[in-house]
């Protein structure tokens, strides 16, 4: 196992725990104390996790966020299925708020099957990926988050408060088990509640393995959605 490989799956197992110490990477990935603490020093370096005594923990600040091309890469099986469940909800001449989540960019394909589509988007790669078509796409702009290619701030949630949408499609890091969604970056949590404000009918897009986790800044709450499509394969509705 090279390296990278083995500090994704350190990093998802913090992730999914919070917390992991020396020993549990020797015992685990089979490497040596000095192998293990290198590989923390390196995921520290991303801003990804913070070192303590003994081991590290998980980065909850929201200062760094995960790169893009490493969750474009994570449950993308899952994230295809989800969206695909999504596309129902699309129509002829919809104005669609998209968030700059990996999991909503699956969604991309489907737009194209249907005219008269408008959407409005933080996130680069998702108006790139539809720069090539007859979709109209709108940009918020903003201040850049460069690991993942989108746009925050108070100028991204001003330009968006200009339209009333008739759908949004957002995901997050968290959904608890009492309903709240959750995320560790303050602005993108913040813009993505004026896309559900400005929505008529809103949808969260979540994978399984954000199921159970509840992170420092609360997005909302599963009643105040019409639709959270999940991992579990369940679609919890308010319609």
């Amino acid at each position: 196992m090279i390296g990278t490989e083995r500090q994704n799956e350190i990093l998802e197992y913090i992730k999914l725990h919070e917390t992991i110490n020396t020993q549990q990477i020797v015992k685990t990935f089979f490497v040596s104390e000095a192998t293990a603490r290198r590989d923390l020093s390196a995921l520290e370096k991303t801003g990804l996790i913070r070192r303590v005594f003994g081991g590290a923990t998980l980065n909850l600040s929201g200062d760094k966020q995960v790169p893009l091309f490493t969750r474009e890469r994570e449950d993308e099986n899952e994230k295809a299925a989800l969206c695909k469940k999504a596309a129902k909800y699309l129509k002829d001449g919809c104005i669609i708020f998209i968030d700059a989540s990996s999991t909503v960019q699956f969604l991309i394909p489907y737009l194209t099957k249907y005219k008269d589509i408008i959407v409005i988007t933080n996130g680069i790669k998702t108006a790139e990926a539809l720069s090539s078509t007859d979709v109209k796409v709108y940009f918020t702009g903003g201040l850049l988050i460069k690991n993942s290619y989108s746009f925050i701030g108070h100028d991204a949630e001003q330009f968006a408060e200009k339209f009333n949408a008739d759908i949004c499609f957002i995901s997050c890091k968290g959904l608890s088990e009492d309903g709240i969604l959750s995320d560790t970056s303050y602005e993108e949590t913040e813009l993505r509640k004026v896309y559900i404000n400005h929505s008529r009918t809103k949808i969260a897009l979540i994978t399984s393995s954000k199921i159970g986790k509840k992170y420092i800044h609360t997005l909302c709450n599963v009643k105040d959605l019409d639709c959270v499509i999940h991992g579990n394969d369940i679609a919890l509705s308010n319609q």
